[in-house]
């Protein structure tokens, strides 16, 4: 919208975050690191480990990239599994560089490092650089030969010149072998375990691609969690990490960018919005976020009615604040409450995650949502404060309204109960709803109704 109104303003892109400090804090975990070289299996081990498919797994090699962490039980001990992106040292590809970063932010918190190779093809050149850099590291590791479904014989001797602490032949896809290297894991994990919360907070950070969601991620753990480029499209998979903010637990969940499917070409970007688009079940609040220079477009829409759709608290982020010269800022305010009038029950914040403004304020509003939404209003207070004024307005002359209460929170929902449901009009419910919502301040949630008889 901003670009609408100053045309001549046209901010460079911004590809690194400044990161200002914040009382934040890390959920103590012990954890187990997956590397290698691309394309050897990682991601299909990963998905094997934790029970699911979590990362993406196609034949093209490349397609991890940021960090990929979630928790595994087993046989009672608990522990945190990363998956990383196929490393390639030295390499002078932007887009291989920040993996790099990415594996190497990894390792520095790994307890026990799993190095995969390829034993359908025999040991190459750049697995041997790979565990050349962790022995001169002084790091342990594991070496699991992989992809032995596919050829089953293999020379142990040559994956023993690694110099790993311990060799597993698996296969990740088929599952053989993998029992084997949990227990060599198992015996070597240290006995730490991730802190029990009943009241951590779930929040999926969703929106187009390159609005600043991982920019945002990195921001509130204080470091570069999520590769940040000026390349639209740079998330693929669906990014967690737990953090903690002035003392209140948080689950942070950030997506890959949702563009029109129309737009959406190859196999990896389709998996990558569908997972995007999956994740706002899963979450407890959803932070929609868009450019606040360009204002909430078709697409920013369609995404807050999928959040609507799912019945899921919803704050919305107008990023890049910064990038809107001071005299639009009212111009842009009043535009974005234009366009998403539909959702008016929705907070907006305005903040600038370059700058370090309002992203955690916005995490805080999340919190008050959540707990707007599990408000229970009191029977007597709807039937002394609002049943007397649907009776004095009844839908029909033909319909009499009986009854009106609360069946659930989150979103919170009422049922109305008429003598004939079938005639009460759509704009006798938003009345009602209209009528809930000027007594109960319910925030970032839809108030729904049920007609009933």
């Amino acid at each position: 919208m901003a670009r609408r109104l100053a045309s001549e303003h046209s901010p460079a892109a911004a590809v690194v975050c400044d990161f200002f400090p914040i009382e934040v804090s890390a959920i103590i975990r012990a954890v187990v690191v997956i590397v290698g070289r691309p394309n050897t299996g990682k991601s299909t081990l990963f998905n094997r480990l934790v029970g699911g498919r979590v990362a993406i797994t196609l034949q093209e090699p490349g397609i991890t990239r940021d960090r990929i962490i979630r928790d595994v039980e087993w046989l009672g001990r608990r522990f945190k599994v990363v998956d990383t992106g196929g490393l390639v040292p030295n390499s002078k590809v932007e887009m291989n560089r920040e993996v790099e970063r990415q594996v190497q932010i990894a390792l520095d918190e790994a307890k026990i490092i799993l190095l995969v190779v390829d034993g359908s093809v025999g040991l190459q050149p750049l697995d041997e650089e790979i565990a050349a850099r962790l022995r001169r590291a002084g790091r342990e590791f594991i070496v699991a030969v992989n992809k032995l479904d596919i050829k089953r014989e293999f020379e142990e001797a040559e994956y023993h010149r690694l110099g790993g602490a311990a060799l597993i032949p698996i296969s990740a896809e088929a599952g053989t072998g993998v029992d084997d290297l949990l227990e060599v894991v198992l015996s070597r994990l240290p006995d730490v375990e991730r802190k029990k919360r009943a009241d951590v907070l779930s929040l999926a950070i969703i929106g187009r691609p390159n609005v600043g969601k991982s920019s945002m991620m990195n921001y509130l753990l204080g470091h570069s969690r999520s590769i940040v480029t000026a390349t639209p499209g740079t998330t693929r998979d669906v990014i967690e990490e737990s953090f903690e903010l002035e003392g209140k637990a948080y689950r942070l969940l950030d997506t890959a960018g949702i563009r029109r499917k129309p737009r959406v070409s190859e196999p990896v970007e389709y998996y990558s919005v569908t997972r995007a688009i999956e994740q706002i079940k899963h979450c407890d609040v959803a932070l929609v976020m868009f450019d606040a220079f360009d204002g909430p477009t078709n697409q920013d829409k369609r995404i807050v009615n999928l959040v609507e759709e799912r019945s899921r608290g919803l704050v919305v982020v107008a990023n890049k604040m910064d990038t809107v010269p001071d005299s639009l800022k009212d111009k842009v305010r009043d535009w974005v409450k234009k366009e998403l009038s539909f959702a008016d029950y929705a907070p907006v914040m305005y903040t600038s995650v370059l700058q370090g403004l309002g992203v955690t304020e916005a995490v805080h509003e999340a919190r008050r949502v959540w707990e707007s939404g599990g408000q229970q209003v009191p029977g007597t207070k709807l039937r002394e404060k609002i049943l007397p004024l649907l009776e004095k307005n009844q839908p029909r002359f033909d319909c009499r309204v009986i009854a009106l209460t609360q069946i659930s929170t989150r979103p919170p929902t009422f049922r109305l109960r008429v003598t004939r449901p079938k005639v009460v009009p759509p704009s006798y419910e938003r009345f009602v709803i209209a009528e809930v919502r000027k007594r109960v301040r319910f925030i970032g949630y839809q108030v729904r109704l049920k007609v009933t008889r």
